[in-house]
């Protein structure tokens, strides 16, 4: 990957890993899906008049990557999210990186070599660790919403990349030209109390709403769809990874959680996963292991 690759792969982590953590209180007043609706037809919007141009690829290939990457991940996402902690919740949603090199690999082709697949498993080992350890372990369901929808959303970024003809930009915007009318009729069908949640926002919610809009929507997908047009999902999605760090030290600070001994290990093996998957570990493991 080259320095600009490595710098973009870099920031979307960051910005998903604080804007997620800052989505458990949002989640827990807006509708979830009324949330996301919120957002990307604010999205739709502002790319209306600063992204301006005909898509270049067909409209049923549109409406499938914004279903995947949009509607049905961030119902199971932010449905699960609500039944768990943050710090939790940033944990367990890191199933999507071996969610993402194996989805690459069934549906694309993609290359999963020795190295990767090692590096993969020990990703689920942290996930598994974090999961099965604990005293009070977190309810069943919730966590597997968020696994389901780590392997939905990874499907969505493979979905993007063979499908999509235009620039990582225009994915974006059609992500919520094409989501905005799902999530409609999603939050129509399925939520309840969308117009008392506007009324009984405080000045903070507004706040925490435009802030993971921003950064955790606009500026992150603008960057991850823009490197998903040069690199590799199975290249890529290793660097969510950094989410888990970035997300636990950002419930910490702004939440108030408490980061246990459990989810230090489970962590700490999650990066373990990181280094070997993206390469920056290969000495981790025998050298007949390091080949494709």
């Amino acid at each position: 990957m080259t320095p600009r690759n490595i710098m973009l792969a870099l920031l979307a982590p960051l910005c998903w890993g604080v804007t997620f953590t800052l989505a458990k209180p949002m989640v827990e007043h807006f509708p979830p899906l009324f949330m996301m609706l919120m957002v990307y037809s604010g999205i739709a919007v502002v790319m209306a008049f600063t992204h301006r141009g005909k898509f270049l690829t067909p409209w049923p290939k549109l409406l499938l990557i914004a279903a995947l990457s949009v509607t049905v991940q961030g119902a199971l996402l932010f449905y699960g999210m609500r039944g768990v902690p943050a710090s939790t919740a940033n944990l367990v949603l890191q199933t999507q990186v071996p969610a993402g090199v194996i989805m690459g690999w069934l549906i694309a082709g993609e290359k999963l070599d020795v190295t990767r697949a090692i590096g993969t498993l020990i990703a689920v080992a942290g996930v598994v660790i974090v999961i099965g350890l604990p005293a009070e372990r977190p309810p069943l369901v919730p966590v597997v919403l968020i696994i389901i929808s780590g392997f939905v959303w990874a499907a969505g970024q493979v979905c993007a990349r063979m499908l999509s003809q235009d620039s990582g930009v225009k994915t974006l915007k059609a992500n919520a030209w094409f989501g905005t009318p799902q999530l409609l009729l999603a939050t129509l069908l399925l939520e309840r109390g969308q117009i008392d949640s506007l009324v009984t926002a405080t000045p903070y919610q507004w706040f925490l709403l435009v802030f993971c809009g921003v950064f955790g929507f606009y500026v992150a997908y603008m960057v991850w769809f823009t490197l998903l047009k040069s690199v590799r999902v199975d290249q890529a999605v290793p660097f969510i990874l950094l989410m888990t760090p970035i997300g636990l030290v950002s419930a910490v600070l702004f939440l108030g959680e408490t980061i246990t001994n459990i989810q230090l290990l489970g962590g700490a093996v999650l990066m373990v996963g990181l280094a070997i998957v993206s390469g920056v570990g290969k000495s981790l493991l025998p050298a007949r292991w390091n080949t494709a």
